[in-house]
C-alpha cells in the first residue's frame, strides 16, 4: 500500500512540476501596427496579432490603402519590453502590394523607444530619430496594402497559429500627441516539461526496485 502512495505522489509531483515548467515558457503579448501617411489620411492602428513566443510573425492591412508615402510605421509589443526586457524582434520584411521592398537593417530602429514598456519595432516615424537617417524609401505609395513580418525571440516557448484580422479600408484614428507608434509560425522549448516528467517516472521505478529488493 505504501509503494501505491509513494507512486502516486511522485506522479502528482511530476504533473504538477510539467504545468508549471509549460506555463513558464508562456507568453501573450499583442502586436499592433501603428501606420499614417504624413498627411494622416490612411491611417492604421487596429490591426494586431498575438505573440505566443518565440517564432515569425506577420501582419497585413488593407486599411491604409491610398496612403502616398509613409509618415509614421512602427509595430509595437505591448508590456512585452516592461516584462521581459532580454527580449527581442527583428524585422524580416516588408512587403507593399504583395511586392518585397529593400530596407536597411542597420537602419532599423528598436526597443522600448517610448519609454512605455512596449517593444518598437520602428520602421519609419516622422517624429522619431528614423527621420533623419530612414532605413527605407518613406515615399513610397501604398495601392492596397502593407504587410510586416518580424521574428520574436528570447521569450520561450512557441509561436501558436494566428491570422491578423485587418481593419476595413476606412479605418480613422486621430493623431497621437507626439510619435505614434500576424500570420505566426514558429518553435520553442517545451522540452523542459517532458524531461521533469521522465525524471519523475524516473524517481518512482527507482522506489519500487527498492521495495521489491
Amino acid at each position: 500500500m505504501k509503494l501505491k502512495k509513494i507512486i502516486a505522489a511522485v506522479a502528482a509531483a511530476a504533473v504538477a512540476v510539467s504545468t508549471m515548467a509549460v506555463n513558464a515558457f508562456a507568453a501573450d503579448y499583442t502586436a499592433k501596427l501603428g501606420f499614417a501617411d504624413t498627411a494622416w489620411a490612411a491611417q492604421d492602428w487596429e490591426s494586431s496579432v498575438q505573440v505566443t513566443g518565440d517564432g515569425t510573425y506577420s501582419i497585413e492591412s488593407t486599411a491604409v490603402a491610398g496612403a502616398v508615402d509613409f509618415g509614421v510605421f512602427v509595430i509595437d509589443i505591448e508590456g512585452m519590453f516592461a516584462d521581459n526586457p532580454e527580449a527581442t524582434a527583428v524585422l524580416d520584411s516588408v512587403e507593399i502590394d504583395g511586392a518585397a521592398i529593400d530596407f536597411d537593417a542597420a537602419k532599423i530602429v528598436y526597443g522600448d523607444i517610448e519609454e512605455k514598456g512596449n517593444y518598437r519595432i520602428e520602421i519609419y516615424n516622422q517624429y522619431g530619430t528614423s527621420k533623419d537617417d530612414p532605413g527605407v524609401n518613406q515615399a513610397t505609395p501604398i495601392a492596397s496594402s502593407v504587410k510586416v513580418t518580424f521574428t520574436v525571440s528570447g521569450l520561450g516557448g512557441a509561436a501558436a497559429d494566428a491570422t491578423a484580422d485587418a481593419p476595413a479600408a476606412d479605418t480613422t484614428a486621430e493623431a497621437p500627441a507626439s510619435d505614434a507608434t500576424t500570420t505566426s509560425t514558429g518553435t520553442g522549448n517545451t522540452t523542459a516539461a517532458v524531461i521533469l516528467s521522465v525524471m519523475a517516472v524516473a524517481g518512482a521505478a527507482a522506489v519500487a526496485s527498492r521495495k521489491r529488493k
